[in-house]
Formats: structure tokens, C-alpha cells, sequence
């Protein structure tokens, strides 16, 4: 009898202790990043001292998104908000005013921004390694900002993941002032960023975020061909139906990019190889 309790006692504490194992490793700042990229930069100053989850799924069209109920929830319960800023979460506002006390984020600060038609911002700006290295320098600031005590730690992992960064931008200034060409072909123009950092020229198939008309497409039918352009850049988040139009009439290649993939160093670095590739 008295082995049984002993057995049990065993059982009981094994499972205590598991308990207590889960919930350390659930504790953490929880941080809401709004895209899958920030989610990357969160965590790399963050370490394991974040629980970082994302608001905008990959896939989900950025630009048409509000957030249900469900995510309000987690935004309340959140520590950290982490936002692109430059008017890609136009529904911000909103979550705020019901949330006063959450601390934000807004990444964005400190960039230059491109205005579009109308003046409108162009939200973009995670494409930008050299953006991205101001937004890092904000998602520091605002992790140190709720947590004093270990902003040494967060300094460390934030210049570790700036040198990346730096890195990536001066292997792309050595590919792109080595490219006598410099025009690519998109179908959503989300690279505008991107364009001025290595003095490239990206040309929409859109036409103020809409498919394109006959005449649109019929000049850009005549640039790619004056240009020897054979490649196309199509989002997954778009239908890449006029790609595929003019693809055929100029005999081009589609190829994907996503701009909101979450492996975000290894996808910038992908999609500006691919981009130089085009331009080869």
C-alpha cells in the first residue's frame, strides 16, 4: 500500500512538474506583430524573452484586412503592438481607441516615405533593408520601454541583426550598380522602396491598385520588348491574370514573390537575387 502512494506521489510530482515547465516556457513579453517580417524582427532583438504572434496571415491581402473580434481580443491581451506604420494598418484607429493603455510600435518612424498617387503613403517599407534596420532600431525601443531591466540583452541581439541586415544592403549595392539594365515588371508595386535604395525602376501592371486596361498593358507590352524585359514579378496575395496575358504576348516568365513571407532575411534575399537575375 504504501508503494502504491509512493508510485502516485511520483506520478503527481512528474506532472506538477510539467505544469510548471509549460508555463514557464508560455511566459514571455507577448508581442502582436501586424506582418509576418516584423514577427522576424521582434524575435530576433526579442530572443526568448517574446512570445511573438502574427495579425495578418501570409496570403492574406494586406490592404483590404480588419481584424475580427477574436484578434481584437489578443491585441487587448497583449504587451507589445507591433505595427508597419506608412498606412498599411488603415484600421489602427480603431483598435486603439478601444485599447488606450496598449503600447505600439509604429515602426515606420523615422523613414522616408514615398507618396503614391494622391499623396497617398506607399506602406512598403519592410522591403527595404535599409528600412528595416530603422524598424529594428524601433522594435528596440519599444521593448526596452516595458522592459527596462534587460535592455543590455536587447541591445546585443539588435546590433547582431542590424550586421545582417548591413550585410544584405552591400551585397545588393554591389549586384545592382553592376546591372546596365535596371527596369523590372510587376504586377503589384510593392518594390518601390526597394527601387530607390538601388536605383531600379519597377513598372505596375496596376493601375491605382486596379487590373489594368488594354492601352496599359499594350504600352507595357512595347517597353518590355524595347527593353529585352523577360521576366514578370507577380504576388501570391494578387491574381497574376494580366501576368499571364502579357506573359504570353512577350513571351516572359511569371515568377512569385511574396513580400509578406515570415522568413524574412532569407525571402528579401531570394526575391532581390531573382530581380537581379531579371535584369542579367
Amino acid at each position: 500500500m504504501n508503494n502504491k502512494r509512493f508510485i502516485v506521489s511520483l506520478l503527481l510530482l512528474f506532472l506538477l512538474c510539467g505544469c510548471v515547465e509549460q508555463k514557464e516556457e508560455a511566459s514571455g513579453i507577448k508581442v502582436v506583430a501586424t506582418i509576418a517580417p516584423l514577427q522576424e524582427m521582434v524575435k530576433a532583438v526579442g530572443g526568448d524573452r517574446v512570445i511573438v504572434s502574427v495579425l495578418i496571415p501570409p496570403g492574406a491581402e494586406p490592404h483590404s484586412f480588419e481584424p475580427s473580434p477574436s484578434q481584437m481580443v489578443q491585441m487587448a491581451e497583449a504587451d507589445l503592438l507591433v505595427k508597419n506604420g506608412a498606412g498599411l494598418e488603415f484600421w489602427m484607429d480603431k483598435v486603439l481607441q478601444s485599447n488606450e493603455n496598449l503600447t505600439v510600435v509604429d515602426t515606420s518612424e523615422g523613414v522616408r516615405i514615398i507618396r503614391e498617387g494622391e499623396g497617398a503613403e506607399d506602406p512598403h517599407i519592410w522591403l527595404s533593408p535599409r528600412n528595416s534596420q530603422l524598424q529594428v532600431e524601433n522594435i528596440c525601443r519599444g521593448l526596452m520601454e516595458i522592459d527596462p531591466e534587460n535592455g543590455d540583452y536587447y541591445l546585443q541581439n539588435r546590433d547582431r541583426y542590424l550586421q545582417k541586415l548591413r550585410s544584405l544592403d552591400q551585397d545588393f549595392n554591389r549586384t545592382f550598380s553592376n546591372t546596365t539594365r535596371k527596369t523590372f515588371i510587376v504586377d503589384h508595386p510593392a518594390w518601390s522602396y526597394f527601387s530607390r535604395d538601388y536605383g531600379l525602376v519597377q513598372v505596375p501592371l496596376m493601375e491605382s491598385e486596379q487590373e489594368p486596361g488594354p492601352r496599359h498593358l499594350a504600352a507595357i507590352v512595347d517597353l518590355a520588348r524595347n527593353e529585352s524585359i523577360t521576366t514578370i514579378f507577380v504576388e501570391p496575395e494578387f491574381n497574376p491574370k494580366s501576368a499571364e496575358v502579357i506573359s504570353r504576348e512577350m513571351n516572359a516568365t511569371v515568377i512569385s514573390l511574396d513580400p509578406l513571407a515570415g522568413n524574412y532575411l532569407e525571402n528579401l534575399r531570394y526575391s532581390g537575387q531573382k530581380i537581379a537575375d531579371s535584369l542579367a
